[in-house]
């Protein structure tokens, strides 16, 4: 069962990175491939991806800002 649950957060998690991608990508005028590198290679991804903290409860929307901030964008 934890096994399970592990795959399903995963999937979900995975889906939500498409998404904030998507609004990298919009928000840098930039397309999705060097957005997707972009986060994925960012402290922001790092903790996003981490369960022990809270950056995956917060909506997609704060995942970007978050991002943004780290990058000096905002």
């Amino acid at each position: 069962m934890e096994e399970a649950r592990r795959i399903a957060e995963n999937t979900l998690r995975s889906g939500r990175i498409g998404r904030i991608v998507c609004k990298i990508a919009e928000k840098l005028n930039i397309n999705l491939i060097e957005a997707m590198r972009r986060f994925y290679e960012s402290n922001t991804c790092k903790q996003f991806q981490d369960r022990r903290g809270d950056l995956y409860l917060q909506g997609d929307l704060y995942v970007v800002a978050e991002f943004l901030d780290e990058i000096g964008e905002i």
